[in-house]
Parts: C-alpha cells; structure tokens; sequence
C-alpha cells in the first residue's frame, strides 16, 4: 500500500475519534486532533492544498488551546458550558471571517498552484471560524462545519482524497448530530 495513502487512512482514523470526541464533549478530543492535524499537514502539503496545509497548521495550534480551554474547572456548576452564541459574537465573527476570506482567496490564486483556491479558501475560513466556536462551546459550531465538510468533499474529491472524502461525509453526518445534542443540553 501506498505510503501517502497510509498515512491519509490514518489521518481519517483519528479525525474520526475526534468528531466522537467532540461530540460527547470529551477533552480528549483536542489531542487526537492535534494529532490528525499533523497527519493531515503531510496529505495536504503533498497535494498542492495549501490553505488546507495552513488550516491544519492552525488545528494543531486550536487542539492546544483547547486543550487548556476545555481543561478548565466549570463556572458556576455547570459541567456541560454549552452555550447559545449572542448575537454581537455571531455578527463580528461572521464579519471578521468574511474579511479573511478575500486576502486568503486572492494569495492562493496569485501566489500559489492552488487548484481549487477559491474554494480551499472558504473551507478553511470557515473550518477556523467552527473551531473558534468549538474552543468556546457555542452550539452554532455545529452549522458552519455542516457547511464547511459540504464544500470540502467537494474540493477532497477533486483532488482524488477519497479517504478524507468518507471521513468528511462521516463529518457531515456528525456535524447534524452534533448540532442535535449540544442544542438539547446549551
């Protein structure tokens, strides 16, 4: 077997125990995806996707963050802290995601060999504006990455990555998931 794709496997292994992780609200979740995003960093570097190779950069850095974030004693008695964003939140991390997004599109498309730039670009605007919201247990993660793992099997499939094709559709189906269990317990 193919060293690349052995590693891609791997990859979509952990990426996989992470969703789980993520979904009952396990801290360890930010230390299999640190170790995903590693894995990943390899996939994507070798596959010209380099606005994936940058979100998986950023992972690595977030699975530390949170980390320390979730590791953190509850307020208050409140084991879960899933929240419901407000709206000053959602409009200025919407606002500040959209802004990123065009510097991010117009460097791959000019100063790359991006293939897809465009759409590489949202996803990982979009996948980082998800994590941040993950850090800070907003159920609202849940619909940016149902948006997000969407377009990215579209851009994965593209490029032939059909192991992290499955696990971004396994993504998809977690993300819906997930959006119905923390909106139940936020």
């Amino acid at each position: 077997m193919d060293g690349n794709l052995i590693l891609e496997l791997f990859g979509a292994i952990t990426g996989l125990l992470y969703v789980y992780f993520e979904i009952v609200q396990k801290r360890a979740m930010w230390f299999v995806g640190g170790i995903s995003a590693l894995t990943y960093i390899a996939v994507f570097l070798g596959s010209g996707l380099y606005a994936a190779t940058i979100l998986q950069v950023c992972f690595f850095g977030m699975s530390i963050y949170g980390w320390i974030i979730w590791g953190r004693p509850a307020v208050d008695g409140d084991e879960s802290r899933v929240k419901k964003m407000s709206r000053k939140v959602l409009f200025i991390s919407l606002a500040i995601s959209t802004l990123a997004y065009f510097p991010a599109a117009l460097s791959l498309r000019y100063f790359s060999e991006d293939p897809m730039p465009y759409i590489d670009a949202l996803t990982t605007i979009l996948s980082l504006l998800a994590t941040y919201w993950v850090t800070s247990k907003y159920a609202e993660n849940w619909i940016i990455w149902i948006v997000s793992n969407s377009i990215a099997i579209y851009l994965y499939a593209n490029q032939g990555l059909y192991p992290t094709v499955l696990l971004y559709a396994v993504y998809l189906v977690a993300a819906v998931i997930g959006y119905w269990h923390w909106r139940k317990i936020a």
